[in-house]
């Protein structure tokens, strides 16, 4: 099983744009041998303990699974061997624990595991709540509830299930939503319905037949007198009191700062946990210029991910704005890098030697192909 080159391409396309060539991204073969070395010191695996290494795999290597989908299985295969199945969002992990289980001794590692989105979806793989509201479950069959989606909700379909689709819901956090509950688009409706500002309910409000709970987020129409006119994900169009609603948009004043701080950082050394002009790393780039703005972030990468709504993902960046914090896999799948969304296709970040500005289209000549298949999800943290 060859686990040391991943040959990924950019399979998922991200309007309309892909990595010019495959990208030989290499695993870290001490890493991949450190956790396999954890779970099993004799690098001898027993077809007895699968569920038990997959579960190490996913304490150790994976990213949360509350926000990446990560359901992978192993089942033996004749006497020595492994098949891997489920699925798991990204290439990126998929080969990692194809990896790990290779280190483990096993052979041959047969690696079925999905990569997500599934293919099946076709074009409309993103929607968004069309009921007032629909729980998202942990697991459909068990009821186990995740979470609560409202009205007017941007989703990020994965795969389907019976009568759910497996979705990020607009924070980013996964679930299982009824199908019946999504209005379902293909991702030039998708970026159209959440441009522009939002129309935000403070309180339920009841309009015909229509229920809004509070906090759901329309699309912003009209004004009339003292009414919001707002459209709903289904098209229809529904009118509001002005003091029941707060009509947001992204910030452009405070934007304008964060990536004015950015681009001040322009040719700084890169140096690990600096945040000055005299030394900068990916996450205190971002960590400073947001800072600038008065927004207080965390310090590194995998925890800034946390922070606000997601707005992209590999396979679709229609709906991304400047000021968006984009962020990075490595190439055993688990977040290593930050930088800032700078509009069309430009993001600024700390990366040796220097502080640079990149670009992901591939016909710019800042394209940066590893970055560009690296790519994981932007975020926003105002709106």
């Amino acid at each position: 099983m060859p686990y040391v080159v991943v040959a990924l391409f950019f399979a998922a396309r991200a309007n309309g744009q892909e990595p010019k060539q495959p990208v030989d991204r290499p695993l870290d073969k001490s890493y991949i041998k450190r956790i396999a070395g954890q779970v099993e010191p004799t690098f001898r695996g027993t077809q007895d303990r699968l569920q038990q290494y997959i579960d190490h795999f996913r304490h150790e290597a994976a990213n949360d699974p509350r926000l990446f989908a990560f359901h992978a299985a192993a089942q033996a295969e004749g006497d020595k061997g492994v098949r891997l199945y489920g699925f798991v969002e990204f290439p990126e992990t998929r080969n990692a624990l194809a990896a790990y289980f290779a280190a483990l001794g096993f052979d041959p590692v047969e690696n079925q595991i999905e990569t997500l989105p599934a293919k099946d979806l076709g074009s409309e793989r993103f929607g968004f709540i069309k009921s007032a509201h629909s729980l998202s479950y942990v697991d459909p069959a068990e009821k186990e509830v995740g979470t609560d989606g409202l009205l007017g909700e941007p989703l990020y379909l994965l795969r389907a299930e019976g009568r759910h689709f497996l979705v990020h819901g607009g924070d980013g956090y996964l679930g299982y939503v009824n199908a019946g509950d999504i209005k379902r688009v293909d991702e030039k409706a998708f970026a159209e319905y959440l441009k522009g500002p939002r129309v935000c309910l403070r309180s339920n409000q009841q309009v015909d037949e229509v229920a809004l709970p509070a906090g759901s987020r329309l699309k912003f129409l009209k004004e009339e007198g003292d009414k919001i006119v707002a459209q709903l994900p289904t098209g229809e169009s529904i009118s509001v009191a002005k003091g029941v609603c707060d009509l947001r948009d992204t910030p452009s004043e405070k934007i304008e700062i964060i990536c004015a701080g950015a681009k001040q950082l322009l040719g700084t050394k890169y140096l690990w946990g600096g945040k000055t002009t005299k030394g900068v790393d990916c996450s205190g780039l971002v960590q400073v210029s947001y800072a600038g703005a008065g927004a207080v972030l965390p310090r590194d990468a995998n925890q800034q991910f946390y922070m606000g709504r997601m707005t992209g993902t590999r396979w679709c960046r229609a709906a991304m704005r400047r000021g968006d914090t984009l962020y990075f896999l490595n190439p055993q799948g688990r977040i290593s890098h930050t930088g800032l969304y700078l509009g069309n296709d430009q993001f600024i970040h700390a990366v040796e030697p220097t502080v640079r500005i990149n670009s992901f289209n591939p016909e710019d000549k800042n394209y940066d192909a590893k970055r560009h298949a690296s790519f994981a999800f932007a975020r926003r943290l105002w709106e």
